[in-house]
C-alpha cells in the first residue's frame, strides 16, 4: 500500500496553488519532505491529475524498456528524474537500482528475477510398468500380496505389544 493515496496529493496541491504556489509553506502545513512535493508538483505539471494516480501492482518490465532508459541516461538526453517522467516511472529509485545492477552484471543485471520461494515438485510414487504378459501380472499380484502380508504381520505385532504394556485393571 502506497503512504499517501491520490486524494491526499490532490488536497496537498490545491492548498500549493491557493496559497500562491507557496512550497515552503505547503511542506510545513502537510508535514512533507521537499523533495516528495517536489516530485508531486512536477508530476501534476508535466502529466495533470494523472500523474498523481497511486498504482495498484507493482510494475514489471522488459529487459528491452529497461536497457531504453539507461542509454537515453547513459547519451544524457536525461537525468533519472527525467526519465521517470518521460518513460512513466513512478520513482528515480527504480532507475537508479537498474544503473547499480547494469554496472556491476550487465544486461543479466536487468532480468527478471523470480521472487519468492520456489515451488516443490510433487513426488508421485512410481507405479509398476504394466505387466505385457499373464505371468508378469501374476509376478505383480504375487508382490502386491507379499506386502500386504507383511504390513499386516507388522500391524499384529505392533497390536500385541501395545496389548502387553497396557497394566491389567
Amino acid at each position: 500500500m502506497t503512504k499517501y493515496t491520490q486524494r491526499f496529493k490532490q488536497q496537498v496541491l490545491d492548498f500549493y496553488h491557493q496559497n500562491g504556489k507557496n512550497r515552503s509553506l505547503t511542506r510545513q502545513y502537510f508535514q512533507l519532505p521537499q523533495r516528495t512535493l517536489a516530485r508531486w508538483i512536477a508530476k501534476f505539471n508535466h502529466n495533470g491529475i494523472n500523474g498523481l494516480a497511486v498504482l495498484g501492482k507493482k510494475r514489471c518490465y522488459s529487459v528491452e524498456f529497461k536497457l531504453k532508459v539507461i542509454q537515453a541516461i547513459k547519451k544524457g538526453q536525461c537525468s533519472a528524474e527525467a526519465a521517470c517522467f518521460r518513460f512513466d516511472i513512478p520513482s528515480s529509485g527504480i532507475i537508479s537500482q537498474w544503473l547499480q545492477r547494469f554496472e556491476k552484471q550487465g544486461i543479466d543485471g536487468l532480468l527478471l528475477k523470480p521472487k519468492g520461494r520456489p515451488s516443490m515438485k510433487l513426488n508421485s510414487p512410481k507405479m509398476p510398468p504394466t505387466p505385457k504378459t499373464e505371468e508378469e501380472r501374476l509376478r505383480y499380484r504375487i508382490l502386491e500380496l507379499e506386502a500386504e502380508n507383511a504390513m499386516l504381520k507388522k500391524l499384529q505385532e505392533l497390536n500385541q505389544q501395545k496389548m502387553q504394556k497396557k497394566p491389567s485393571s
